[in-house]
């Protein structure tokens, strides 16, 4: 949302290209842009260790081919529409042979197990078809990516943006005590909805909210300390986390990259079995700026650890664009 919003100011014409949950948001977001509708890009996950990571290798030859439909339909639209210039948000079918083509991506490197190395390589190769990777951090010492944003096995340029939120600081009263956004594949989504639910009836003196994540889902009525949303927009979540004392998140790297541009006080619970999240939350934790906890073992009690930490500094995030990113891009 950001880097669209960059180019709309810079007065660019910018068009859409996605599917799903996602096409949605954006279409809320930007109604007045064309759009591209994909082909879905949607995985099915385990929520067990070893067949999560073999359930996503099964799939992924029905996500290459899906790759391949969106690049032919990315194709003719560019050519129609007379694009100059293709920017995929890690989506490997959103490239052109014939037009610059750069793709945002902080995952140069995996951590998956004992399939790191195979999906590094792999995620290499991807990444090489490209001509430019934009890395959505500062630099370092002031990264959030850590060693996911450093591969040998990129070899074409990148360049580090900023980081990149679509959140920006507000001054309002904090009213709120604990707010819940969850996000993520089912069913490990619902799993952790009906976790926190369950926790958060016991602090009946906490005032909390809780950010389902949901489309073309039925509402839930609000319980007397908890209240729900489906699903709301970008404005409209910006004022609930500007309101909220702790907020309760996915550790993706999107979720820390938005807390860290508003200064928050953060409790993580990484998407069980994805390596990525995983290993955000231990360096968050290590950093002491934010602790975590399984989504397993989750327990109200373990919120009262907030107090050893200091929560991101928003001061600290050199925020995206970095100087000189659109000189060097007209160049």
């Amino acid at each position: 949302m950001p880097v669209i919003r960059h180019f709309l100011k810079q007065g660019s014409k910018v068009s859409i290209a996605s599917d799903g949950d996602a096409l949605q948001l954006l279409k809320d977001e930007f109604p007045e842009l064309d759009v591209l509708e994909l082909n879905s890009s949607e995985v099915v996950y385990s929520s067990s260790g070893f067949f999560f990571y073999l359930k996503l290798i099964l799939q992924g030859h029905g996500l290459k081919e899906r790759a391949k439909k969106d690049e032919i339909l990315i194709e003719s639209y560019a050519e129609k529409n007379h694009v100059d210039l293709i920017i995929s948000d890690h989506r490997f079918g959103a490239i052109s042979k014939t037009i610059k083509s750069v793709i945002i991506s902080h995952q140069l490197k995996f951590k998956a197990g004992l399939f790191s190395r195979a999906s590094s390589s792999l995620n290499a190769k991807f990444h090489n078809r490209y001509d430019e990777v934009w890395i959505p951090d500062a630099e370092v010492p002031f990264d959030l990516s850590g060693v996911l944003s450093h591969s040998k096995q990129v070899k074409v340029p990148t360049r580090r943006i900023g980081v990149l939120s679509r959140f920006s600081k507000i001054e309002l009263p904090v009213d709120i005590d604990y707010l819940a956004v969850i996000s993520g594949p089912e069913p490990l989504r619902t799993s952790l909805e009906k976790c926190l639910i369950a926790a958060f009836q016991v602090l009946s003196s906490k005032k909390t909210v809780i950010v389902r994540g949901v489309y073309n889902t039925e509402s839930l009525n609000d319980l007397p300390n908890i209240s729900f949303y489906n699903h709301l927009n970008s404005e409209e979540l910006n004022s609930l986390v500007c309101r909220t004392k702790v907020v309760i998140c996915r550790s993706g790297y999107s979720s820390v990259m938005d807390m860290a541009c508003l200064g928050k006080k953060v409790f993580f619970v990484p998407t069980p079995h994805q390596g990525e999240q995983e290993y955000l939350s231990e360096r968050l934790e290590h950093m002491k700026i934010a602790p975590f906890s399984s989504q397993e073992n989750f327990k109200t009690r373990d919120l009262e650890n907030l107090k050893f930490y200091s929560g991101f500094n928003s001061e600290e995030m050199h925020q995206f664009p970095l100087p000189g990113f659109l000189p060097t891009l007209e160049g």
